[in-house]
């Protein structure tokens, strides 16, 4: 599974770095906490250049998140609460998740935006109640690109050093690898799982 991953993000180039990091901030379960380490490891490689995989990281998290802005932007609270309540788990953002978002955002606003790219799932979700209350473009974006900036390098910088001697770890990367995409899987599926529950429960009472 690691040497896949490797293998599909160094083929993909710098365009399939913005491709993924697009994807995993549209579906929060393909975490770049996974991601991230792996593209540092093609930089010790010497694949990517540093500089230009923590820029197209960026990139990618940036427009990724700015769809979930301009969702809030264009569709009311009620409605994507209500699409939430029948399909959140699917992508596992659940309507406790949104709302937690949208209370973070309505206590600190630019902080919430800042320091919640760094935050699992809430990275995503905290860019709709942006958007709902229309909160300024360029600020929105200046401190999107920041958050995700520290994130990106922090995550790729730790993969480059702690990845970056393959020969010694390729024997217990795989392992490694599959447990971490078992335990992501895992929460997924229980996610569902505990959704449908919870929604039946709800529905019989």
């Amino acid at each position: 599974m690691g040497e896949f991953i490797v293998s599909m993000i160094a083929s993909g180039g710098y365009l399939g770095i913005v491709a993924l990091m697009i994807l995993e901030n549209v579906f929060p379960p393909l975490p770049s906490e996974l991601i991230l380490p792996f593209i540092g490891l093609l930089v010790a490689q010497g694949t990517f250049s540093l500089p230009l995989a923590i820029f197209s990281a960026t990139v990618g998290s940036v427009v990724g998140t700015s769809l979930w802005f301009l969702l809030g932007w264009f569709v009311s609270v009620p409605r994507i609460t209500s699409f939430l309540e029948r399909y959140g788990t699917y992508i596992a953002i659940s309507v406790d998740d949104f709302t937690k978002a949208t209370n973070l955002f309505k206590r600190f606003q630019i902080p919430a935006v800042l320091f919640g790219r760094m935050m699992p799932t809430v990275r995503s979700v905290i860019s709709v109640p942006a958007g709902c209350i229309r909160m300024s473009i360029p600020a929105f974006l200046f401190f999107t690109c920041l958050g995700s900036l520290i994130w990106n390098t922090a995550l790729i910088f730790a993969g480059s050093k702690l990845l970056g001697n393959f020969e010694v770890i390729e024997h217990y990367l795989n392992p490694v690898t599959n447990a971490v995409v078992g335990f992501f899987v895992l929460a997924y599926v229980l996610q569902v799982v505990r959704f449908h529950f919870f929604k039946n429960h709800k529905t019989r009472s």
